[in-house]
């Protein structure tokens, strides 16, 4: 945040995120960014992106699932220092800003050392998905969307490995998705990748 306090992403004197509608409204805002986002997973599908698995790649991926909402899709959170939420019993910080690109690039080149995990049984793919998730989930590259553009990457990542992620699999109630934002909040604030190493293995297919 900025020293003041104010969120830039956000109308002044409100926590709703400035968007390309101009909707002020938290709730319509919502509604609006599930329908426009699950549109543009579906556009992932249609025409699925190709290249190697890196920053480029994931900034895409966000473009193509939030274009029709935010202004800065695809761009990575800027001016706003360390992110904070309250989730979980206890507050979940993500980096400053600043340190952005620089940790990316440090989770993308030991993800190309390890080749794009390619080669994996299912059980060390598994290991090392999930740890790959939280190092990217701790960085939070973008102000919004970071969860919905990491399981359309991971899905990719996983395809291109030869295997078959599939996060719908943890079911649509509140319950499920409550699951996840705890197993990767243990992730980030206390390095348990435990929980998450289960969700992901609860997800995945082999081809």
């Amino acid at each position: 945040m900025t020293p003041g306090g104010h969120d830039p992403y956000c109308y002044p004197g409100t926590n709703i995120l400035i968007n390309l509608k101009e909707i002020r409204d938290s709730n319509a805002l919502q509604q609006f960014e599930a329908q426009s986002a699950s549109t543009g997973i579906a556009s992932l599908s249609l025409r699925p992106l190709t290249g190697p698995f890196n920053i480029a790649r994931l900034r895409e991926t966000h473009r193509r699932i939030f274009a029709r909402v935010y202004s800065w899709a695809g761009e990575f959170r800027t001016g706003m220092g360390m992110m904070a939420k309250n989730r979980s019993g206890f507050t979940v910080a993500y980096g400053p800003s600043g340190n952005v690109p620089g940790a990316l690039e440090g989770v993308f080149a030991k993800l190309k050392i390890e080749k794009d995990l390619r080669g994996l049984d299912a059980a060390p793919f598994v290991s090392r998905l999930a740890y790959f998730y939280s190092e990217l989930d701790a960085i939070h590259p973008f102000r919004e969307g970071n969860s919905r553009t990491l399981r359309a990457f991971t899905c990719d990542l996983a395809e291109a490995a030869g295997h078959t992620l599939d996060w719908s699999r943890l079911g649509p109630s509140p319950e499920a998705r409550q699951r996840l934002y705890h197993a990767r909040d243990l992730a980030v604030m206390r390095g348990d990748l435990s929980p998450l190493t289960e969700i992901v293995d609860d997800c995945l297919q082999s081809l």
